[in-house]
Formats: C-alpha cells, structure tokens, sequence
C-alpha cells in the first residue's frame, strides 16, 4: 500500500513539474519571441508603433492551443487534425518571424539562434500532450490499485472487528433471560414460571443469523464501489437498500481518506 501510494504522489508531483516546465517555456519563448519580431514587423508596416502586434496574436494563438491540449490530454483526449495545424502553424508563424531577418541578410548563424526558442517552444507543445496522457494512465491504474487495496484492508479489519465482537456462550446464556437489551431480539416465546405460580410468556434472544450473507453483501457492495457504480445501480444489482450501500459507499470513502 505504502509503495502504491508513493508512486501515486510522485506521478503527480513529476506531472506538475512537466506543466510548469512548459509555461516557463512558454512565458520566455514569447517574451524572446516579441523582441526579436517587433523590428520585423515594424520595418514592414506603415505604422511602426504596431510592429509588437502581430507577435503578440501568434504567440496568443500557440498559448491557446497549448492550453487546450492541456486539458485535453488529462482525459486522455486528442484535439484531433484542425488542433494539430493549428498548432503547427502558430509554431511556424513564430519561427518566421523570429529568424526572417537573419535570413534575408544570409546571417545563418543569426537563422540558427533565433530558431531554438520557436523550434523548443513547437517541440514542447507537441511532447507535452503525450507526457500528459501517459501520467494520467499511470495515475487512473495506481489509483484503482490503491483503491483495491484499501477496501481489501477494510473489509479484512471488519471481519477481524467482528470476530472479536461475538459474546462468549456463557454471557450469552447469563443474560438470555434479560426483558431489555439493546439487540435485536426475534419475536419467538417462552414461557417462565414466576414466584406466584402460573406462567408468564416472554422473548428471548436468540443468536443473530445471516452475518455470512451480511459479508456477502458488503464484499458486493466494496466490489461494486471499484467497478464505479454510482449506489443505486448497486443496490439494484445485489438486493438490498440504497441507503445502506450509500452507508457503506461513505465507509469506504472515509477509508480511502485515510489512507491517502
């Protein structure tokens, strides 16, 4: 369990990384990307206060691609052929306008420092998506996995708990006579004879039945929970209540609460 839930946090944990990884990639990439295009484009523009403008709307529209591959690949999505353009011609928009004016002035030198921020940036946003997928496979098999393990522990704990529970025989016979408990007593009668003479009849306790299809019944209901049935299909499927597979639902809960 220990070793399960370790590499649960540390998917997560290595996941987070590899998101903020990106950003700042992201964040240094158009910063790079808006000072080394501006003077391009405002050489080419009536309007030189505006040369900043149209790094600004490619590196926006490379940031809402990535962003919506982001939330894409955590549920193991893909944004399909038009994201994948999209993404690819945002990438190469950002690359011309940072390696154009090299180029035209044949400074190849020049061409090759001003691609490796685009091409990182473009390389990034095609590795991430596929990182992402991979972390939440690994967390969604972990996850069940712990799961299983910890309602295995808990039904083993309560069959313990139980056992440990039962009254010895000689108790059980001690108290047969009491009139009050706080058991339930079935509705079968005898009959004492009082000091006065005559009979009185009266309930006695008899030993509780059913307890195996009662752990049958919660071994249904934790194998239900795994397999995410919501608590009416799963009373539905195993014939009881659905308040009492709602009960034993927040049981396991507050058992995966602790172990988390």
């Amino acid at each position: 369990m220990t070793d399960v839930t370790y590499e649960l946090r540390s998917i997560r944990r290595t996941a987070k990384v590899v998101n903020t990884m990106l950003w700042l990639i992201v964040s240094v990439a158009v910063f790079y990307s808006l000072m080394t295009s501006t003077p391009l484009v405002a050489s080419h523009s009536q309007w030189e206060w505006s040369g900043w403008a149209l790094g600004v709307l490619t590196d926006a529209a490379f940031i809402l691609s990535i962003t919506a591959d982001a939330v894409l690949s955590k549920h193991g999505m893909k944004a399909g052929p038009w994201g994948t353009g999209f993404r690819w011609v945002t990438g190469f928009s950002s690359l011309f306008l940072n390696a154009w004016s090299s180029f035209s002035e044949g400074d190849w030198v020049g061409v090759a420092i001003h691609s490796i921020a685009p091409a990182i940036l473009i390389c990034a946003a095609e590795v991430a998506p596929s990182y992402r997928r991979k972390f939440k496979e690994l967390e969604v098999a972990l996850t069940r996995k712990s799961e299983e393990v910890t309602v295995t522990q808990a039904l083993v704990t309560r069959k313990s708990n139980t056992s440990n529970a039962k009254p010895n025989v000689t108790n059980a016979v001690t108290k047969e006579s009491d009139a009050v408990t706080n058991t339930p007593v079935s509705n079968a009668r005898t009959k004492a004879t009082p000091a006065g003479g005559g009979t009185v009849e009266g309930k006695y306790k008899q030993p509780r039945k059913g307890n195996a299809q009662s752990e049958k019944n919660k071994e249904a209901i934790q194998k239900a929970f795994l397999d995410k049935l919501s608590a009416t299909e799963a009373a539905e499927k195993i014939g009881v209540s659905r308040s009492y597979v709602s009960q034993q639902y927040k049981k396991i809960r507050e058992e995966l609460d602790k172990a988390a």
